[in-house]
């Protein structure tokens, strides 16, 4: 396993590349033996879609089989249930080496269409005394500019429609590895995923990826075992000597007594170096990733609901910053005419929470989704500070609204979602009438009339999330307590449905207080603001 330490994870994660979603699926497989041989299973699978013919996309199995046959890979045919057709292609390398190739292998087939030409990795070394860690760091960008097809100029509502597409990618990563040597996302080792690991990857944005192996140094591991043999030994010595001399203290060396106090401050000085060695890799290690997280500005953009003012996420805001997660950076007023006037609050934050307040909290799904947009821009314009990442986060109907907004624009990468409550398929409009009624709400308001699960709005919000981008990462909270239990779980975790990149939760609490409750909001903390790599496993073994 001497130069599997050396390679052999790390290469593999490069076999990532772009995919058309909705209509192309593909996954690596990827096994390391003992023998530092390395099997690898590659799945291309198409399913005829209008976008195929969108981008001029061109299936020739029969080449391309014989392409891959001459690159040394045994074929088969691919078929599943919903209907995609391909092929699975299998070769077993010799050494991690040769894996070197697949990027020449990379310009025939599939691949020669998708893959970004210019993907790149870089390997770093950190030596450990038992352990050596590599870290690959990567950049993939799998935008549809990316795509390299003949003819391909789209403009207008067809790159809207491709686009929509290409963020449903779907990319499978499956690595397994032997006992021994632990993998870890670049957060920190997982105990559940040291031997095998899944990654997804995602289109429509360019990702950052880290992997962090640490495989154990041979040399290094025989040498400490020679010398606790050789340390055992002489303890035993020791041992018996002083017992051949116990019944004549005047016998009892005091050589044999120095001699084993020697051995004992040199063992102990042995493993106290060694620890505090590995510590100090995984401190540097971790200040990097510290550094990865700080230098780039990300805001967070909060929007309440229908009963909603200012003060929804105050409580949020000082909760993050009282732990030096986020500050409140900033609150943006929209007018009923659509006006927006931002009040910044904090410029020295990477992490602002922009609150969001609606004067007209009763308007239509649309007119909240243009003016989340119109307010965005305007705190981009009064902060003078440009950013293409943004979190959003949402209660009530401002959840719904975000995530209308998340559908309908391609300005940001949207990195980050979380919603509390909030009725993605409606709500019973009998029982949300009643308690609106109570707190002075109109009952036949453009924001109630949308939260039907019959209105045109939420019909057509609804018929966009099959096209919804699972590049995001999202957090559902829904509510099931006290006495305003207004939203269905059906409704609120309605996401569920239509991406794999999420978590739910459900809390014991009311619609109008989950999202200030201290569990809630340390939850949100976790998966807003700590750092977490981009290719978080999504499935561990």
């Amino acid at each position: 396993m001497t130069r599997l330490k050396k390679k052999a994870l790390l290469f593999l994660f490069p076999f990532l590349f772009l995919l058309i979603g909705g209509c192309v699926r593909i996954e690596y497989d990827a096994t390391v033996h003992y023998d530092q041989s390395v099997t690898l299973e590659t799945t291309y699978a198409f399913r005829d879609h209008p976008v195929m013919k969108l981008l001029n996309l061109r299936l020739d199995w029969d080449t391309w089989k014989q392409q891959a046959k001459e690159n040394g890979y045994a074929t088969r045919d691919y078929l599943s249930q919903d209907d995609y057709e391909g092929m699975v292609l299998k070769k077993t390398f010799d050494n991690v080496d040769d894996l070197q190739n697949i990027k020449e292998e990379w310009k025939t087939g599939p691949a020669g269409i998708l893959v970004p030409p210019d993907v790149k990795f870089e390997v770093q070394k950190e030596d450990g005394i038992w352990f050596d860690s590599y870290v690959l760091t990567t950049n993939l960008d799998l935008r549809l500019d990316r795509i390299d097809l003949p003819g391909l100029d789209l403009s207008g509502s067809p790159k809207q429609l491709a686009e929509r597409y290409v963020r449903q990618a779907d990319i499978r990563f499956n690595l397994t590895v032997p006992t021994g040597v632990f993998v870890e996302d670049g957060t920190g080792l997982d105990i559940r995923s040291m031997k095998h690991v899944e990654w997804q990857v995602y289109g429509g944005r360019q990702n950052n990826m880290t992997l962090v192996a640490h495989v154990p140094n041979i040399k290094a591991w025989i040498i400490t075992g020679v010398i606790a043999v050789v340390l055992g030994l002489i303890a035993f010595f020791i041992w018996k000597k002083y017992r051949q001399n116990v019944d004549n203290p005047d016998k009892t060396s005091i050589r044999s007594r120095i001699f084993g106090g020697l051995i004992l401050v040199l063992t102990l000085a042995l493993i106290v170096v060694t620890i505090r060695d590995e510590l100090t890799t995984e401190q540097k290690t971790e200040a990097v990733r510290q550094a990865a997280q700080t230098d780039e500005f990300i805001p967070t953009f909060a929007v309440h609901g229908l009963l909603g003012t200012e003060r929804t996420f105050l409580r949020f805001s000082q909760y993050m910053e009282q732990r030096g997660l986020a500050k409140d950076g900033a609150i943006c007023t929209v007018t009923t005419k659509g006006a927006v006037d931002c009040v910044i609050n904090d410029y020295s934050s990477y992490r602002p929470i922009v609150r969001i307040e609606y004067e007209d909290a009763e308007a239509s799904l649309n007119n909240q989704t243009k003016w989340l947009n119109a307010a965005i821009e305007r705190y981009k314009q009064e902060r003078n500070r440009s950013f293409d990442r943004i979190y959003l986060i949402g209660h009530s109907m401002g959840g719904v609204a975000a995530a209308n907004y998340i559908l309908n624009q391609d300005e940001y990468i949207v990195d980050k979602f979380v919603t509390y409550d909030s009725p993605f398929a409606g709500t019973r409009l009998a029982n949300f009438g009643l308690s609106a009624s109570n707190f002075g709400i109109n009952t036949g308001s453009p924001a109630i009339r949308d939260l039907s699960p019959s209105s045109d709005g939420l019909q057509a919000f609804q018929e966009k999330l099959e096209t919804w981008p699972r590049s995001v990462q999202v957090f559902s909270f829904s509510g099931r307590g006290g006495e305003f239990n207004l939203i269905e779980p059906a409704s609120s975790l309605l996401l569920e449905e239509y991406t794999n990149n999420i978590e739910t939760e459900t809390v014991p609490y009311d619609h109008f207080s989950l999202h200030r409750k201290t569990d809630v909001l340390r939850d949100t903390g976790r998966f807003l603001y700590e750092f977490t790599n981009e290719f978080n496993p999504v499935e561990t073994n």
